[in-house]
């Protein structure tokens, strides 16, 4: 009965507590402690086999900003440079300063001082009115090329400053006056302490070249050709100008015929995918009074192979329809387009 008593006697709160067992919290810091310098192990370990200067991961590393370039740096302390080395930094920095024109970039905080005593035939310019001026005269010249010749590099010293003069060929066409022009131009480039262009200008102008292109419509009277006349006989060896015969030469089948030739027989030059040479090649030539094209010749080029391309794709066309006077086949003169585009 008592021990009965006993078993089923509710335990006061005190005894409850004292007679209930803990629960069993494992301690887990060790765990914690242990994955930590696992960690740090493994990664002093990587960067000691695999990273030449660890330290770098620890410091701040300032040439990962991104900030341009100022081309002038190379020539800021020109003052302390034999000639010899003076000559090979200048062609460095023509060169960059013409690589990036080629790439249609012009930057004049890159290479200009702050203001620009002569620019061609202007002067006392900042960097805005350089810019403007250089594109106003790329926009009037197409296929703009330059090549200036490193053998002719020449300078001189005066206080801080180095005067180059170097020769370069350019050649382009000018719309505005429907002309290819061509010539020798010797520049003038005054550098100052700081490396900066403080003056360029063309010093001097040999061997030019003009020649006039005719436009897409070859209606134009400034053709060499000899006009037609009343009492000719059909017999001549004339030649016609393709505005002043009675029915014009074709390619058989028509424009969308020839089309078709040139889009599949043309083979675009790898120099000019390359280049990106795009636009279009001009080829004058005679349809003779039998249909065959001869005395191709190319009046406006592209270059990088495009001139050549077309010339062969003209040359090897099929007999086209002679133009014709009073009835009877000529000789006529024809120019002819073909386009190049990627």
């Amino acid at each position: 009965m008592d021990d009965q008593t006993m078993e089923n006697k509710p335990l006061s709160p005190e005894e409850d507590v004292s007679e209930t067992p803990d629960p069993a919290y494992k301690d887990r810091s060790l765990l914690y402690m242990g994955l930590v310098l696992g960690v740090v192990i493994a990664v002093m370990g990587y960067l000691t086999l695999f990273v030449e200067d660890p330290s770098k991961f620890f410091g701040k590393d300032d040439a990962t900003k991104l900030k341009v370039e100022d081309k002038s740096s190379i020539l800021n302390q020109s003052e302390s440079m034999n000639d010899e080395q003076v000559r090979e930094t200048l062609i460095k920095f023509i060169e960059a300063f013409y690589y990036d024109q080629r790439r249609g970039y012009f930057d004049p905080p890159s290479y200009f001082a702050d203001i620009t005593e002569t620019f061609y035939n202007y002067h006392n310019l900042t960097h805005k009115r350089v810019k403007e001026i250089y594109w106003r005269r790329m926009t009037e010249l197409e296929n703009f090329k330059r090549i200036w010749i490193v053998s002719t590099l020449d300078f001189n010293r005066t206080d801080s400053r180095i005067t180059a003069t170097y020769w370069a060929r350019e050649s382009y066409f000018r719309r505005s006056r429907n002309e290819n022009y061509s010539a020798l131009i010797k520049y003038e480039m005054v550098i100052d302490d700081m490396g900066k262009i403080v003056s360029l200008r063309e010093a001097e102008i040999k061997d030019v070249e003009v020649q006039k292109v005719l436009p897409d419509s070859i209606s134009d009277s400034e053709l060499p050709v000899e006009p037609i006349e009343g009492q000719q006989s059909a017999g001549t060896d004339k030649l016609y100008d393709f505005s002043l015969v009675d029915v014009a030469p074709e390619f058989v089948g028509g424009q969308r015929e020839l089309t078709r030739y040139i889009s599949s027989n043309l083979r675009y030059p790898a120099v000019a995918k390359q280049n990106n040479v795009q636009g279009k090649v001009y080829l004058s030539f005679i349809v003779e009074k039998d249909g065959q094209i001869t005395d191709v010749k190319v009046k406006q080029g592209l270059g990088s192979g495009c001139d050549e391309e077309a010339v062969r794709l003209l040359r090897n066309s099929p007999k086209w329809r002679p133009g014709f006077v009073k009835e009877q086949p000529v000789r006529t003169y024809y120019v002819l387009p073909v386009t190049f585009q990627l």
